[in-house]
Parts: C-alpha cells; sequence; structure tokens
C-alpha cells in the first residue's frame, strides 16, 4: 500500500512567546525570551521566581477569571486559535476518519486539598474518627476528570467531534514529538484521514518546583537575569527553566489538504523513536537511545545526513543532556550542522515541549531563517554541535527535530519546508 504525504494544514496555541505566528516568529528572529515572573502562586519561599508562562494564564489556580483548570485553558485556547485560522469541517471528512493524539502530564495530587483534609482530620478526637465525612466533604466530582489524564482528549472533542483512533502519551518531556508522529503514522498509512496532535502541559505550580528545588535540577542561578537562566549547551549552564502552554496541530495528507483548498504549512516526512531504560534520569552512556531515534527518522524518511539542513535541539539546558545530545547529534549528523535550542526562549515546556518545537520549526522553515540560540555565551568545550547565539537568514529545506525524555524515551522527527 502506497503511503501519503502527510502535511501540517493549521495550528493553534497558547505559549510563552505568544499565542500567533507573528508574535512567535518574532521572539524567534528577535531573540526576545518568553520568561517571566510567576504569578500563578506565591514564591516567596521558593528559590525559583519565574517561568516561561503564556500572558493569559500567569493568573493564580483561584482567580476568578480562570473558569477552568491551567491545562483545560490551554487546550481550548490552542482549539479555538486553530480553527478560528482554517475552514476545516468534521462532517466533511467523516467523524469516523479523525484521530487525536496528545501529549499531556501525568496527573498530580492538589497539595493544599490535601492539606485542607489533613486539618479537618484533626479537628475532633480519635484517630480517623472524622475520616468519612471530611473525604467526603473534599471530594469533588471534577477530581474525577482532573486525575484523568485523557481529559486532553475531551476538551478537544468539544471542538472536533473525533470518533477514530486516540490516545494520549505520558513521555515528560518527549510526551508531544511521541504523539505527532503517533498521528503522522495514522495519517501516513490511512489509517485516518486527520488527526489533531501536539501536546499540552500545565506544570508550573507549587507542588512540582519543590520537587524540582529539591533534587537541584531547575536553574536557580541569582547572579544571572532571569530571562538567562535558560541557556543551552553554554559553560554556564546548571538546569532547565520550567514552562507551560499548549500546541496543536492539524494533520492531514497533502492531497485531502488541497482537495480541501486548505495550505499545506509544513511536510513531516520521517520519525523515529527509541528508549534506553538503564537509568530515571541520565542518558544512556553512549547517547545510543538519541542516536537511534535519529537514525531510524533519517531512515524513515529515506534521508542522508548531508540532507538535513538545521537541528531543532532538545537542548535542556541540563549538564548531562546537552553534553550527550552534542555527542549524538555529531555522530550522527556531524559537527557541521546547524543546531538551534529553543528552550532558551521559553523554557522547558515537558509534555508540550516537542509541540511547541515543531511549531518553531515550522515557523523557521516557512520564514527562511535559523533562530539563533540566546544565553549562550560561552559554549561549553565539551559540547561541539555546531549552536549558535545569532540568528541566521538562510532557507532550509529539511529540519530534524529531537525530544528526549527523562527515563531514555527518545523521539526524532524530520520535516520538510514547503514551497
Amino acid at each position: 500500500m502506497s503511503q501519503k504525504r502527510v502535511v501540517i494544514s493549521s495550528f493553534g496555541c497558547c505559549t510563552p512567546l505568544g499565542d500567533h505566528y507573528a508574535a512567535i516568529e518574532e521572539s524567534l528572529r528577535d531573540g526576545r525570551s518568553g520568561v517571566r515572573k510567576i504569578a500563578k502562586y506565591d514564591t516567596a519561599t521558593f528559590k525559583s521566581h519565574f517561568a516561561g508562562i503564556p500572558l493569559s494564564g500567569n493568573f493564580p489556580t483561584h482567580d476568578v477569571r480562570r473558569r477552568f483548570s491551567h491545562d483545560e485553558f490551554y487546550t481550548r485556547t490552542a482549539m479555538e486559535n486553530l480553527l478560528a485560522s482554517v475552514s476545516f469541517d468534521p462532517g466533511a471528512i467523516g467523524e469516523q476518519r479523525i484521530g487525536c493524539f496528545l501529549g499531556v502530564d501525568e496527573p498530580v495530587v492538589d497539595i493544599q486539598q490535601t492539606v485542607d483534609l489533613a486539618y479537618d482530620l484533626n479537628k475532633v478526637d480519635g484517630q480517623f474518627a472524622n475520616l468519612d465525612p471530611a473525604l467526603e466533604r473534599h471530594f469533588r466530582v471534577q477530581d474525577f476528570i482532573r486525575y484523568d489524564p485523557t481529559n486532553a482528549l475531551r476538551t478537544v472533542h468539544k471542538f472536533v467531534p473525533f470518533k477514530g483512533p486516540a490516545s494520549v502519551h505520558l513521555g515528560l518531556c518527549s510526551a508531544s514529538l511521541q504523539a505527532i508522529g503517533t498521528g503522522f503514522q495514522a495519517v501516513r498509512q490511512g489509517r485516518v484521514d486527520a488527526a489533531i496532535v501536539g501536546g499540552v502541559s500545565a506544570k508550573v505550580t507549587a507542588e512540582h518546583y519543590i520537587g524540582l528545588e529539591s533534587v537541584d535540577i531547575i536553574a536557580t542561578d541569582e547572579r544571572l537575569d532571569p530571562t538567562a537562566l535558560s541557556r543551552p549547551f553554554d559553560a554556564r549552564r546548571s538546569g532547565y527553566l520550567p514552562a507551560e502552554g499548549a500546541v496543536l496541530f492539524l494533520l492531514e495528507s497533502l492531497d485531502a489538504c488541497l482537495k480541501a483548498g486548505r495550505e499545506p504549512l509544513m511536510e513531516l516526512v520521517g520519525f523515529g523513536t527509541s528508549t534506553n531504560a538503564s537509568h530515571i534520569v541520565k542518558p544512556a552512556p553512549d547517547s545510543g537511545e538519541m542516536k537511534l531515534a535519529m537514525t531510524r527518522a533519517l531512515k524513515n524518511a529515506g534521508l542522508q545526513a548531508r540532507d538535513i539542513g538545521m537541528v531543532n535541539a532538545h537542548g535542556t539546558s541540563t549538564i548531562l543532556n546537552d553534553l550527550h545530545e552534542s555527542a549524538a547529534i555529531c555522530a550522527v549528523l556531524g559537527e557541521q550542522v546547524p543546531v538551534t535550542a529553543n528552550k532558551s526562549l521559553h523554557g522547558h515546556m515537558i509534555a508540550a515541549a516537542g509541540a511547541m518545537e515543531t511549531l518553531n520549526s515550522l515557523i523557521s522553515l516557512r520564514s527562511g531563517f535559523i533562530p539563533g540560540t540566546i544565553n549562550l555565551e560561552s559554549r561549553d568545550p565539551d559540547c561541539l554541535a555546531n549552536v549558535s547565539p545569532f540568528t541566521l537568514q538562510r532557507p532550509v529545506d529539511y529540519c530534524l527535530k529531537n525530544s528526549f525524555g527523562m527515563g531514555g524515551l527518545a523521539a526524532s522527527m524530520i520535516f520538510k519546508r514547503i514551497g
């Protein structure tokens, strides 16, 4: 069976760099950071006070302006923007021929709800004497939804009533690129005619930051300006900067896109994955999973290393990840291919990171430039990848995108410029 060519025909987003093409392009081209002071919760007792947060989402969870949880708000905003920019009638395709594949955060316990429950349990004498009424008081029907990782699928379904295959990926940092790859394969193989794919994350929370600060995995160097904390491949990098938001795409075959009168924005041509479960955080000593994901993506696309004109790196700004990814890029593609690390601009969007950087790649390919990696003041001499702090005005035909999650979940995808 012949494989279909797969394209992105629309996108919608809610990100630290903005919610529309022009704003994100300007940030990428000019090196304008999306890092800002956290207003979602009181950071007074924390080491970290900044993150990459969409302006529209930087309010406390209990704020009266917020009708939805942050992750649902981001998903709804992204879907509204996606459908506003394209004429898409699910009925014309057939709801059973539309799928949905998303990268999402793992469910977490509401710490404040737990604290309130503990206070209630201590209001009467006797251990567990009031456990049942306390649990009944603090249980909320919304908890069924909040602890269900498929809730994002329901939110998308309210906008596009798909009835085809659907799944969520919980692969942390590589979750949304894994989801995009799953949708790519489904359309390419003809299992669906269209798919909503991407990622959503809302992990800039007090609970998440407590854990990250306890293991010293996030950047907290007080000598640096907050916008300079995320510095992939730089000698002074000390950890990643958390971020959040949502980026969603409409995938369809090139033929269907053109037949419907929609403009293809970028073509997806290859996808590769690999796993190394030898350590919960550290990459394989030989960067094996990273090299294998990139090699498989090249093979899946029918391309050679020399065909790749740009790498959009995972580039977390952590010591080990950047070192291993640089080694893997050089081993598979050589030391000359230009590399950009967008997390320097907006931080690490975790489950939405791959989707955000896919959108950045789309904008870069369409607008003919390679974004600079800001905050790269002194490149780590052990990182030999060709990373530059300067934006390069250069048309590129093929871009390889990496997303490498904790626990060795690696994904690479190759995009092709259209036109």
